[in-house]
C-alpha cells in the first residue's frame, strides 16, 4: 500500500475519532444536588443517542456506608432491572435516562453515578453528591432579659426550630453588625453578647437563619430600662424598692413628726392651766370686804 495512502487513512480515522469525542467524554465531576426532605426530585440523565447506548446503570453509594445498584437498561432489549427496594419509589426515563425518585429521606443522601457504555465500548460517567435538606422555619430569639440597664451585658440567641445545614448572622437596623471590642459572636453565630451595653446599642436586632434551599429571620428590638445611665442601687434604693434605706428614712421622718406634733400639744396644755391659775389667784383680790357688824345688847 502507498504510503499516502496510509497517511491519508489514519488522518481519515483521527477526523472520525475527533468526532465522536463530544459524545464519550468522560465526566469525573461531581456535581452538588439538594433535595428537599420529603418530596420528589430528579436526577439528570444525558442527551446521548439511545442507538448509540449499550447499556445503563445507576447506582449509589449511600452516607451510611450502603453501595447499591438501582436499576440497569438494555436499549437494545429495551429491557431493565430495578432494585427491590427502589421499585415502588423511583421512575426511570428511556429517552434521556433520568431518574425520579419519589419521599426523599435523609437516608438517600450519598453519591449518585449514572454510568452510560456506548456500543464502541467507550463510558460516560455522571456523578451527583446528594443531600437532603429541611426548609427552614419559626425562627426564634431568646435572652436573659428584656430591657436591660446601661452599662450591662446581654446575650441573644438564636435557633431554627424547624431546618439542618443552616448557617446564621446577624444585622443591626437592616444593616451587616459591626463586630467590636463590646460584640462577641459564637464560633456557630447562634448567640450574640453586647458588652457594656450604651445608648448607642438600642435598636432592632435581627437573626437570619438560612440554608441552601430557604431563608428565615426573627427581629429582637433592645430596649434599655426606663433608668438610663442610673445604677439599680441607686435608683431603688439598697436591695429593693425603695430599699432598708428608704424604710429607715422614712420612719425617721414619721417619729420627728410624732415628737414635735407630742410638744406642740404639751406646751398648749401648760400655757391653759396657767392662765387658770392666775385667774384664781385675781379673783379674790377683785372682792370687796364687808366691814364685821357688831349688835350691841339694849336694856330695856
Amino acid at each position: 500500500m502507498p504510503r499516502e495512502t496510509l497517511h491519508e487513512m489514519l488522518f481519515a480515522l483521527l477526523l472520525y475519532l475527533a468526532c465522536l469525542l463530544p459524545e464519550v467524554t468522560t465526566d469525573q465531576k461531581i456535581k452538588e444536588v439538594y433535595w428537599h426532605f420529603n418530596t420528589t426530585e430528579l436526577l439528570m440523565g444525558t442527551n446521548l443517542n439511545a442507538s448509540s447506548v449499550f447499556n445503563v446503570e445507576w447506582r449509589a453509594q449511600l452516607n451510611k456506608g450502603e453501595k447499591v445498584s438501582i436499576l440497569t437498561y438494555s436499549p437494545s432489549s429495551n429491557t431493565s432491572y430495578i432494585n427491590e427496594s427502589y421499585r415502588k419509589r423511583v421512575v426511570f426515563s428511556h429517552m434521556n435516562f433520568s431518574l425520579m425518585i419519589h419521599c426523599v429521606t435523609f437516608s438517600d443522601e450519598g453519591v449518585y453515578t449514572l454510568t452510560i457504555q456506548l456500543l464502541n465500548k467507550q463510558q460516560q460517567i455522571d456523578r451527583s453528591r446528594v443531600t437532603v435538606i429541611i426548609p427552614v422555619s419559626n425562627v426564634r430569639i431568646t435572652s436573659d432579659t428584656s430591657a436591660p440597664y446601661q452599662g450591662e451585658n446581654i446575650t441573644l440567641n438564636c435557633l431554627g426550630t424547624a431546618g439542618n445545614a443552616m448557617s446564621y448572622s446577624w444585622q443591626k437596623c437592616n444593616q451587616p453588625l459591626p463586630i467590636g471590642n463590646r460584640t462577641i459572636l459564637s464560633k456557630d453565630n447562634t448567640s450574640l453578647t453586647l458588652i457594656n451595653i450604651q445608648q448607642s446599642d438600642i435598636g432592632n436586632y435581627r437573626c437570619v437563619a438560612q440554608n441552601v434551599l430557604s431563608c428565615g429571620h426573627k427581629d429582637f428590638i433592645l430596649q434599655l430600662c426606663a433608668e438610663t445611665g442610673v445604677s439599680s442601687w441607686r435608683s431603688y434604693g439598697i436591695y429593693g424598692y425603695p430599699g432598708y434605706l428608704g424604710y429607715a428614712i422614712v420612719i425617721f421622718y414619721i417619729f420627728s413628726w410624732v415628737k414635735k406634733t407630742r410638744k406642740s400639744c404639751s406646751k398648749g396644755q401648760s400655757d391653759t392651766i396657767y392662765e387658770n391659775t392666775a385667774f384664781e389667784k385675781k379673783q379674790p383680790n377683785s372682792c370687796k370686804r364687808i366691814p364685821p357688824v357688831y349688835v350691841r345688847n339694849v336694856k330695856k
